[in-house]
């Protein structure tokens, strides 16, 4: 059987890629460490790691152990903050990712809400794309991205659908469009488009929708960082855009937004994950509450 101590040392050793690092800085000395390895290696019918000159590197089966290993050291740390906590009444800090669009038009009204409530936690925010939140995805207490997420098997979180958002069309006032009351998006493909860049969520949902429901590839006019900066570009005439029914509120008058026809509206889910052993996990889900 799999002791806990023998996956924090496989972790560490993997961390630093040699044994008498990690048992420097585990604080214990090196045959002790490579005792919980040799232990370890004997739960497996193969070796998880190869010794490489001074250092070691990790086979396939020891690459798939790892994620797990991580999540056991996690957990440790997890629950000596918790004990801290408890202990010395010390400010609880929830470090929150969230893709551009949920991070500039959805949390600030949540965290505002939750300090309100909780005034003595404090909320650092991480900014990007979805592409990037989830590559720092074990840094975070939980992340909120657009769209359903896929391949995070074995990283320790699961992903629920947290509430729902559609893409309107935005366009600017004397815009031909703009006399319409729906858009068709065969309609859309007929101007210049502004899109997301690429690992966007939203600039994913928009190239599904074109390409399944019309067999179209899409090339945006111009690729931007942010729905702020799109809204921008349109004003100025540069093209049409999709974007978020949630930037609707801060539109400049001079620019319209119509919903797409019916049938080919694009609702897409919001997606909040969260660790599957997380001290901070009852915080996230207040902050959502």
């Amino acid at each position: 059987m799999i002791k806990p101590s023998h996956l924090l040392t496989f972790a560490k050793v993997a961390e630093l890629k040699n044994i008498s690092l990690a048992a420097e800085a585990l604080h214990r000395s090196q045959p002790a460490i490579s005792g919980q390895l040799k232990a370890l290696q004997e739960c497996f019918s193969q070796p998880l790691y190869e010794r490489k000159g001074m250092g070691i590197e990790l086979t396939e089966l020891g690459e798939s152990l790892l994620p797990y290993a991580q999540r056991q050291a996690k957990l440790l740390i997890d629950a000596e903050t918790f004990r801290l906590q408890m202990e010395y009444d010390q400010v609880v800090t929830l470090n929150v990712g969230a893709s551009t669009t949920l991070a500039n038009y959805a949390l600030p009204k949540l965290i505002a809400r939750f300090h309100r409530d909780y005034p003595m936690i404090k909320v650092n925010v991480m900014v990007g794309n979805t592409q990037r939140i989830l590559q720092n995805l074990t840094a975070l207490d939980g992340a909120f991205v657009e769209g359903r997420v896929y391949g995070i098997k074995n990283t320790g979180y699961f992903p629920t659908v947290w509430k729902q958002d559609e893409l309107i069309v935005i366009m600017p006032e004397h815009h031909p469009l703009a006399e319409r009351d729906e858009i068709t998006l065969s309609a859309l493909y007929e101007y210049p488009l502004i899109l997301r860049e690429a690992g966007s969520g939203t600039r994913e949902m928009i190239e599904l929708a074109f390409k399944q429901r019309l067999d179209l590839e899409i090339q945006p006019v111009i690729e931007l960082y942010s729905t702020e900066s799109i809204k921008e570009a349109v004003r100025v005439g540069l093209g049409i855009a999709l974007i978020s029914k949630m930037a609707v509120e801060t539109l400049p008058p001079s620019i319209r937004w119509r919903s797409l026809k019916e049938e080919e509206r694009i609702i897409r889910p919001l997606s909040l994950l969260l660790p599957d052993l997380g001290h901070n996990t009852h915080w996230i889900r207040a902050l959502i509450r």
